[in-house]
């Protein structure tokens, strides 16, 4: 029977490709620094399971999924802190939007309610950009061209504009000024 050590580096040896390849497709240009950190956050992952006594019974789909899933996580911890809300909501005249005046936790709730009448995928689009994302990192996530996660974005950014600016969300008017 093999050791750990021997299991681990039979694995990294093996798979080091795919969880590269796995990373790389979640971080774009602005994240590229970080591959290797999550490389070596995937490879601890790959060791504690192992130290654990669990088997791995499919180490291609199963080191695929951690790779993804760690990236994703970095990703998101690495992202802007805000969100693109505010250019979402303001008018073409650059004035204020149909959120001006309105409290963080009223925004949250607005946006909330809109984003339930938006297509599914039209949300989700908008739901990763909102956390940061770009439109070639949503296309990446959801296996869309970019130019697919882009059109859903801008839409769902344009559907977002006029359901506030109609303003009858839950019997109130969106716009406060």
């Amino acid at each position: 029977m093999a050791s750990r050590l021997e299991t681990f580096e039979a694995l990294v040896r093996a798979h080091s490709r795919l969880v590269s390849g796995a990373i790389r497709r979640v971080c774009s240009r602005r994240y590229r620094a970080l591959v290797p950190d999550i490389e070596q956050e995937v490879y601890e992952a790959i060791w504690k399971r192992l130290g654990s006594g669990k088997e791995i019974e499919h180490p291609s789909s199963y080191l695929y999924k951690v790779a993804l899933t760690t990236a994703l996580a970095v990703v998101r911890k690495h992202a802007p802190e805000t969100t693109p809300i505010e250019a979402i909501s303001e008018t073409s005249a650059g004035g204020p939007g149909p959120f001006g005046g309105l409290l963080p936790a009223e925004r949250a709730r607005l946006l909330a309610e809109v984003l339930e009448l938006l297509p599914p995928d039209n949300a989700r689009a908008l739901r990763a950009h909102l956390a940061g994302f770009s439109h070639e990192e949503v296309a990446t996530l959801y296996g869309w061209t970019p130019s697919v996660a882009r059109h859903r974005i801008y839409r769902s950014i344009e559907s977002l504009r006029e359901k506030l600016k109609e303003g009858n969300l839950d019997g109130r008017s969106a716009a406060r000024s």
